[in-house]
């Protein structure tokens, strides 16, 4: 059985710090809505291109195809794999927006039902708002799907941009637990690797982030982050895997895979599957959801299964 040491940042500080800044756009956007009537130009466009989908009748396709979740497995070889752990297995879930697709708790359940993995981590967008509060209707499927996984080693999450400090506390009552810019340390024996989980750098960006990434060089260091933004921080700190989402690999693409939007500020060529900067590996995952038109087109739902080998 593996055994987590804590080694965190004060809990208390980024909760101050995620509602100060949760509270900054909150009122940018009040603002914003005021002087221009939306929150945004897409805001406006998604119930345009929406109607337009359905009176083509692809709104119905791609909705399908939002729920057709692929399993992905890969095996990763590294050198400084602690030998304890060559043969470690992650499952990887990310952008479950659970409340975007009804039903979609039980296809992630299935989907997870007969796979064969250590541990489980999850980076962020439980729900399909980006305001407000948790109900039951975010709150119920998230359980569900909590309660399919079978991990000896336990579920570490962290969050996403639409995310607000709210959820921590429901999720560690699920037996989550939520890293926020924080790390541990997991053994077995003596072999130790180290797990960061970084909070949402795409909305919620902070130097607490950066300076949660500044983590022991020598150890095999793996980074939970909910985007591919802070790909170059967790490289210059030596981390070896980076595990995201938050693109949804496109969701909506062009038939030759270009997607339309991937809502990262930098990275933009990071938008889906494998990548490596200055010898660190880094996926960003399809996810399991989708956010404004519940809809696919050209990318694919995915679950992620990660096995770590010895090289």
């Amino acid at each position: 059985m593996l055994i987590a040491e804590s080694k965190s940042t004060d809990r208390e500080q980024w909760f101050y710090n995620r509602k100060r800044l949760e509270a900054i756009r909150f009122n940018q956007l009040s603002e914003y809505k005021k002087r221009k009537g939306y929150g945004s130009n897409i805001d406006y466009l998604l119930p345009v291109i929406s109607t337009a989908l359905k009176m083509s009748g692809m709104y119905y396709l791609g909705n399908a195809r939002a729920k057709q979740i692929a399993v992905r497995e890969f095996d990763l070889h590294f050198k400084n794999l602690p030998n304890a752990f060559d043969g470690y297995k992650i499952l990887h879930l990310t952008d479950l927006h659970v409340d975007s697709l009804p039903g979609i708790e039980q296809v992630i359940g299935e989907k997870i039902a007969n796979l064969d993995y250590h541990i489980c981590m999850i980076t962020g967008d439980y729900r399909l708002k980006t305001m407000g509060k948790y109900d039951d209707k975010v709150l119920s499927p998230l359980r569900d799907i909590i309660a399919c996984v079978q991990a000896e080693d336990g579920v570490f999450a962290t969050l996403g941009n639409h995310d607000t400090h709210q959820i921590v506390e429901h999720l560690e009552d699920m037996g989550v637990r939520v890293l926020t810019n924080e790390s541990e340390y997991l053994w077995r024996g003596e072999d130790k690797i180290l797990l960061s989980g970084i909070d949402d750098p795409h909305y919620y960006y902070s130097h607490h982030a950066v300076e949660a990434l500044q983590t022991n060089r020598e150890a095999f260091k793996i980074a939970l982050v909910h985007s591919p933004e802070l790909y170059q921080e967790a490289a210059d700190n030596a981390y070896d895997l980076y595990l995201c989402g938050h693109t949804h690999a496109g969701q909506i693409c062009l038939p030759t895979g270009i997607p339309l939007i991937t809502h990262l500020k930098k990275g933009h060529k990071l938008y889906k599957g494998w990548w490596e900067i200055e010898g660190m590996k880094g996926y960003t995952s399809a996810g399991c959801g989708v956010s404004g038109i519940p809809v696919r087109f050209n990318s694919r739902s995915e679950i992620s299964l990660i096995t770590l080998r010895k090289k």
